[in-house]
């Protein structure tokens, strides 16, 4: 099996949460697993599905304002823990934080 991410995924020693909001939905909270430039693997309480695009807020340790982005899910799994969704997030062309504010942000969170 080959590996067709664009760009290497880092584990955050330091948590990113997120808030997902979703056209109507209560919104819903989770926290990021591993991270990219171009997405994130995230665990949370929401119910989502492949292809459906959401409006993510990304919180990184120590940044007072939280990074506005939008991912479309391209995967999804269980995890062991009971009410916990795994999802894997690219993010939406357009809507890219800056990628070096992105790749300065994954760096502060993996140190």
């Amino acid at each position: 099996m080959t590996d067709k991410r664009r760009a290497v995924r880092v584990v955050p020693r330091r948590a990113i949460t997120v808030a997902v909001d979703d056209h109507g939905v209560p919104r819903a909270y989770g926290v990021v697993a591993n991270i990219s430039e171009t997405g994130a693997c995230v665990l949370t309480n929401g119910s989502f599905h492949v292809g459906e695009r959401l409006v993510l807020q990304l919180s990184f340790a120590r940044e007072p304002v939280p990074v506005e982005t939008v991912g479309d899910v391209v995967w999804s799994g269980s995890t062991q823990d009971r009410g916990v969704l795994r999802y894997g997030l690219q993010w939406a062309e357009g809507s890219r934080p800056s990628r070096e504010h992105l790749k300065a942000l994954i760096s502060a969170s993996a140190a």
